[in-house]
């Protein structure tokens, strides 16, 4: 074989070396907040902080799957429920999840979950039986007065119910209710409303009642008042003003000096 031809098939050896070193070599990112998790075989080795990490794996025994461990809101949509006093109606609720052992949160879901891990599967139905329990014991009347205590009370329900995870909060982001649920609210609200404004009326004019009857009072002890209060008027109408005293016409203008 000639010199020329060993040469050619060197290069193609080395080429061809090259392609299997990196079809074998494998690298894997993680990037915070993620951790990784480190399978061989199907079997855990062990947890991986933030890097970069390379593999010579040519039979793809190795498996890394990342787990988000921040704290961060969960977004569930809403969840249909119903009252005590027997009102359906939908909540939005997002808890907010804080990752505490990465394993057990990723090997608690389904095997082909084994990837970037953000939400447990299990966190909707949770929340969701958790929303049942709470508003089904209070009626529609005392949650929407005080719509942070039902937040709370499903949040003691699921704080601890995802494996690996703790919910510190739960974030009640609506209620919604159907339309004749809402006018019938909106027309208790407005007779209130009116009630009030009709007490206040009734309360205002109580109080002028008052003030002219002890008005009257003071005039009938003091005649006197009477006259001066006659004189004020005189002084605050306009043009000139004639009074008759002991039968005699006195013209007064008081704008003129």
């Amino acid at each position: 074989m000639s010199d020329a031809a060993l040469v050619l098939v060197g290069v193609i050896a080395a080429i061809a070396a090259l392609a299997w070193l990196t079809n074998v070599r494998r690298v894997h990112l993680i990037y915070p907040p993620h951790v990784g998790l480190l399978y061989r075989d199907g079997r855990f080795e062990k947890e991986l902080a933030p890097g970069r990490y390379t593999f010579f794996d040519p039979f793809r025994r190795v498996h890394v799957g990342q787990v988000w461990t921040s704290t961060r809101p969960v977004t569930l949509g809403e969840f249909a429920v119903v009252s005590k006093d027997q009102f359906a109606f939908r909540l939005g609720l997002s808890p907010v999840m804080e990752v505490t052992d990465a394993r057990e949160f990723a090997e608690s879901q389904p095997p082909n979950q084994l990837s970037a891990f953000m939400v447990h599967f299990a966190m909707q139905p949770l929340t969701a039986a958790a929303a049942h329990e709470v508003v089904a014991v209070h009626t529609l009347r005392d949650l929407l007065a005080d719509p942070k205590m039902l937040a709370d009370a499903i949040q003691q329900k699921i704080e601890t119910a995802v494996p690996g995870a703790r919910v510190g909060q739960v974030l009640l982001t609506s209620i919604t209710m159907p339309p004749e649920t809402r006018k019938m609210f909106t027309e208790v609200e407005r007779s209130k409303m009116e009630a009030e404004a009709s007490l206040e009326r009734a309360r205002g004019e109580q109080a002028s009642l008052r003030a002219l009857a002890n008005a009257a009072r003071l005039i009938k002890d003091n005649p006197a008042l009477a006259n001066l209060r006659f004189l004020q008027t005189l002084e605050q109408a306009p043009g000139a003003k004639t009074i008759v005293i002991g039968g005699n016409a006195v013209p007064l203008d008081f704008g003129s000096g």
